[in-house]
């Protein structure tokens, strides 16, 4: 009997143990939760809403920060953003090894992304480029991203950036929000 009993006692440990061990806190990233106003800590100035629908997304906005575009895409959750997001960012940062030029990009910087890339804005015109309805580099072009949390974040290069200095500048701004929203509590 004082056997069975033992065993009881383990089987109880052993199976509270598990227990807690899956009700820990969720991951690092996961503790975050961002939402618009979050950006301003590290200086970002909103400046439009994205054309595209990203699928289960709450928001997507478009502005600056330090001298280039930086894109958010929001989630009700982490888990949605690991998903949804992940994709997004795929979608929004995809380059072509071949260009796939059409009447409204020919020749354009923007014909070396993925069909779904959102290039909004027109820039390094003059006005005979406008006149004739041409657009030499079409923009914003995010390279890099990154899912947070419940967010997407989409950075474009600096002129004299190549990739992996983007994906650098990338998590450092990350961590800059983290850490300005840590301290902001």
């Amino acid at each position: 009997m004082f056997l069975k009993e033992k065993n009881s006692i383990y089987f109880l440990m052993i199976f509270l143990m598990i227990f807690l061990i899956n009700c820990q806190s969720p991951a690092n990233n996961e503790k975050f939760f961002y939402s618009l106003e979050d950006l301003g800590l590290i200086g970002w100035k909103e400046k439009g809403e994205f054309q595209t629908i990203f699928p289960k997304s709450l928001d997507s906005r478009w502005g600056y920060i330090k001298g280039s575009d930086l894109g958010v895409i929001f989630y009700e959750n982490s888990e949605i953003a690991n998903i949804e997001g992940e994709t997004a960012g795929y979608e929004q940062t995809e380059f072509l090894l071949e260009s796939s030029s059409s009447i409204q990009d020919k020749g354009d910087t923007g014909s070396f992304f993925g069909s779904k890339v959102e290039k909004t804005d027109c820039r390094g015109f003059d006005q005979k480029t406008l006149f004739r309805g041409e657009c030499p580099r079409r923009e914003p072009l995010y390279t890099v991203y990154k899912v947070d949390g419940n967010i997407v974040i989409l950075l474009e290069p600096l002129r004299d950036e190549d990739l992996d200095d983007t994906k650098i500048r990338l998590e450092k701004l990350i961590s800059e929000l983290k850490t300005r929203k840590s301290e902001s509590k």
